[in-house]
């Protein structure tokens, strides 16, 4: 019995207003023989009232301040209301509310309330609590969710590819050391012993790949400064590039400038561009892979040709992700351009990729030519 009567005190007037106020609650009254919504104010956040306490509204200025991907399902709802097919319903939708006609979450309760002598619903009650907050928070949350699915998927696709690059390699390790040990002859050792060695340099290369890219998402990669005559270095990189190519392919550095000195770091220089005439000569059948540099007022320009497969749209665009192959059937990790990205970023440079199907692929990359373009962020 005490605990009746401790419930009814809280109940009064003043404690509901408390508990009103605290929610953010409007509550109301609709008369659907005038179509007027009365609603009393007092208990929501200033911004979101207009100044006067009491609050009339026709219905029909109600349903056009709701926006308009929510105003059929609440006139459904009340026409379920008004015929007694339903007597309640709860409905959240986005409205324009206070002086502002800030659009805000809410969720319309109501409840019918009375009925004349034929049975018909002529009044309602109900309430209208503001959740915008609630649901800000409920899209934090769900980008969240939708980052720590990506995140997983990567991590899936990456554990996958990882496995299949990986057991590349060592399969062809462990094939060629069986042959070599059956081998009769001088020639068929060597052959296995060569094979032996591209595959443990290609798992060299893909074990490199990871730890760099790994570096660079824990912003642990140091750029050094030191100059750099960069068409000096885009010679030897090219020289050293162009075993690589079909061998139908020609490749040539043309210059076209002569002493681009820059301050920066040669051998990430050189990582970037090697990483792009790669990909050039995997996807380069017949024709030409060409290179060229110039200088513009604050940066060295260096852009890479090709006459290959090229690539679609679809596929330029997500060429900078982690993991993304273009051509499954091509060996590598998907690791390459992203790692290439990263390194441009670092020393705020640009990138751009243009290609067109069975024409060919150009890439054109940028480096600024002295220190204070640099940020180190170790």
């Amino acid at each position: 019995m005490d605990n009746i009567q401790e419930l009814q005190n809280f109940l009064t007037a003043s404690h509901m207003s408390e508990v009103l106020r605290s929610l953010n609650i409007i509550p109301w009254i609709f008369d659907f023989q005038t179509n007027v919504i009365t609603s009393n104010l007092a208990y929501i956040d200033a911004r979101y009232a207009s100044g006067i306490i009491i609050h009339k509204q026709s219905f029909e200025d109600f349903i056009e301040a709701i926006l308009p991907e929510h105003r059929e399902e609440m006139l459904d709802a009340y026409r379920r209301v008004k015929n007694g097919i339903t007597t309640r319903f709860s409905l959240q939708l986005k409205i324009k509310l206070g002086e502002r006609r800030t659009p805000t979450w809410v969720e319309v309760n109501m409840v019918a309330h009375e009925k004349d002598e034929q049975g018909v619903i002529v009044t309602a009650v109900g309430c209208t609590t503001i959740i915008q907050t609630y649901k800000e928070a409920e899209l934090v949350m769900l980008n969240a969710q939708k980052k720590a699915e990506q995140a997983n998927l990567i991590k899936t696709n990456f554990l996958a590819n990882m496995t299949h690059e990986f057991r590349t390699p060592l399969n062809a390790i462990l094939g060629f050391t069986t042959i070599m040990a059956h081998s009769e002859t001088l020639e068929e050792r060597m052959q296995c012993l060569g094979a032996v060695q591209a595959s443990g340099s290609l798992l060299i290369q893909i074990i490199d790949g990871v730890i760099e890219l790994s570096k660079l998402e824990a912003n642990e990669v140091e750029l050094h400064r030191n100059l750099v005559d960069i068409n000096n270095l885009i010679d030897k990189t090219v020289e050293q590039a162009k075993p690589r190519r079909k061998p139908d392919v020609e490749m040539t550095f043309h210059h076209t400038e002569a002493n681009i000195i820059l301050h920066g770091d040669e051998e990430k220089i050189a990582s970037v561009l090697t990483q792009i005439l790669n990909n050039a000569c995997k996807y380069t059948d017949h024709g030409t892979i060409d290179v060229y540099c110039h200088k513009s007022s604050e940066h060295a320009v260096i852009t890479v040709k090709d006459t290959g497969v090229g690539m679609s749209q679809e596929t330029v665009t997500h060429i900078f992700e982690r993991f993304y192959k273009g051509n499954s059937f091509i060996p590598g990790t998907g690791l390459g351009m992203s790692i290439v990205k990263g390194l441009v970023d670092l020393w705020n440079g640009t990138i751009k990729v243009d290609s067109t199907p069975d024409v060919g692929t150009s890439v054109t990359f940028t480096i600024p030519l002295h220190t204070t373009f640099f940020q180190n962020r170790i």
